[in-house]
């Protein structure tokens, strides 16, 4: 499932529909990065998707953490389902 902001060209993805109404909600960019023979750490792709979950994984009760208050909240920002 994929979320965007309205006005905006991006999108993010999440695990399901009801990711816009948890407390865990966190879209941002994700860097990946691989080792160079230098020894430093390169920068790769950057994947736009849910923060909490790229660095922990998701809750494993996160059907808990839905709130359709925040849903709402959120949709009002502009934060919608993609296509």
């Amino acid at each position: 499932m994929r979320v965007r902001r309205k006005g905006k060209p991006e999108s993010y993805w999440m695990v399901d529909r009801k990711c816009i109404g948890r407390e865990c909600f966190s879209p941002g960019g994700f860097q990946h990065r691989g080792a160079t023979l230098s020894g430093s750490r390169n920068t790769g792709a950057v994947s736009l998707t849910c923060m909490r979950n790229a660095y922990h994984g998701c809750p494993d009760q996160k059907d808990e953490l839905y709130q359709i208050d925040l849903e709402r909240t959120r949709k009002s920002e502009g934060w919608r389902n993609a296509a």
